[in-house]
């Protein structure tokens, strides 16, 4: 990484030049949603060489399931840094597709890295090794938004797992649903949800047939029984409303291909919330935490 001290030559910022045709040679996709709803599952059905980088054991359902390729847990900030140093180096032309199995697990191991490191530098200015204070919690924001942001620059396509959090809007006071990167409500998420092609929000379901099925929200939907909003996007305008995957069936393959097809997903509209929106809105005013 460089910053303006460093410079740049105008020959090597002219080297950087590309083409806009329309099309992005590297995908960045972010699935998020409850524990259980089979987001790894989806990320690990991904075609070609994968390497997961995994913050949590969702991996195991994975590999069960029929992923196959390299895995390399990251337990901590200084893992993660060398990671994303490792794939800089030349190291993601060996893989078709990263998977960040639990980018917000990740987050939190850096912040209690950062705790322990700040408690044994000076032990008589913290209550405890695991207890974080505001220092670590601004270290850990900026730990993920550049470590997020090194991963999609690299010459790999990357699909990002997380757990769903229910922060207030500050306007309007409805509950939002966005993938849990801790900061500020949800601005860091916003700010990294900002760099990913696509953002869906994963929850089992049951369609109009009756049948039970992992659905993928890719545009955000708000229940205005409950003022809740889902947050989704999808730049590349080809996944519709939602995507619907039944037991048994690995879809990546498919979202991937219909993304690549350039032609729209026309699926029908969909306003009725996941069930755990009605969970969480009763926990709308409860009181923030860092």
């Amino acid at each position: 990484m460089a910053t303006e001290r460093t410079g740049v030559t105008t020959a090597d910022f002219e080297a950087g030049f590309f083409d806009l045709d329309g099309a992005t040679e590297y995908k960045n996709i972010m699935i998020y949603g409850g524990p259980g709803a089979g987001k790894t599952v989806l990320a690990g059905s991904a075609p070609g060489r994968i390497l997961f980088f995994a913050g949590e054991p969702g991996y195991i359902s994975a590999a069960r399931l029929g992923a196959r390729g390299t895995a390399r847990l990251i337990p901590d900030s200084a893992t993660a840094v060398a990671a994303a140093a490792w794939l800089e180096d030349g190291h993601a032309s060996k893989f078709d597709f990263l998977i960040v199995d639990g980018v917000g697990t990740i987050q939190n191991k850096a912040l209690l890295s950062y705790a322990a490191e700040a408690f044994d530098a000076n032990p008589a200015k913290r209550t405890h090794r695991n207890l974080p204070d505001k220092p670590d919690y601004f270290n850990a924001q900026n730990f993920v938004k550049s470590w997020v942001a090194r991963l999609v620059d690299c010459p790999i396509h990357v699909i990002f797992t997380a757990h769903a959090m229910f922060p207030e809007d500050k306007e309007t006071g409805d509950q939002l649903v966005y993938p849990a990167i801790q900061g500020k409500g949800y601005e860091v998420s916003s700010y990294v949800c900002g760099m990913m092609h696509a953002v869906g929000y994963m929850s089992p379901r049951v369609n109009a047939e009756g049948e039970p099925v992992r659905r993928v929200l890719w545009q955000a939907t708000k229940d205005p029984k409950n003022d809740t909003t889902y947050f989704a996007k999808d730049q590349f305008d080809a996944l519709g409303t939602f995507t619907d995957i039944k037991r048994g069936t690995m879809m990546m393959p498919q979202i991937l291909e219909t993304i690549d097809s350039g032609k729209r997903n026309e699926a029908p509209e969909m306003v009725i919330p996941p069930p755990v929106a009605a969970k969480k809105a009763a926990t709308r005013r409860a009181p923030a935490r860092r």
